[in-house]
């Protein structure tokens, strides 16, 4: 490869793995500029599709979770029900706050 450029000026090279463009200082083979090449961008379609996806995916999210609180409701009052049970049962008083100091 010939190279027909004075020794002051700057060499421009091309990344053969990345593609950037490299402007380097001969004399200290510093880097002056480098420019990256653009990556394409996302289509249209492509960010639209990606949106609802995400959307169908929040919906089913909620409404799992809006299933696990309902059935929650249900099992604090089962739970409840089965502590008032064996409260009944229990020959024992509770015991009073004032007892407690």
């Amino acid at each position: 490869m010939s190279d027909t450029s004075t020794p002051n000026e700057p060499l421009e090279m091309k990344c053969p793995c990345c593609s950037t463009k490299l402007v380097i200082d001969r004399i200290n083979g510093d880097i002056l500029h480098e420019e990256r090449p653009k990556k394409a961008g996302v289509s249209w379609d492509q960010a639209l599709s990606a949106g609802e996806a995400k959307q169908v995916a929040a919906e089913a999210m909620f409404k799992e979770g809006m299933d696990r609180e309902s059935r929650a409701d249900d099992i604090l009052e089962k739970k409840f029900k089965e502590v008032l049970k064996r409260a009944d049962k229990s020959d024992t008083p509770p015991p009073r706050i004032f007892d407690l100091d």
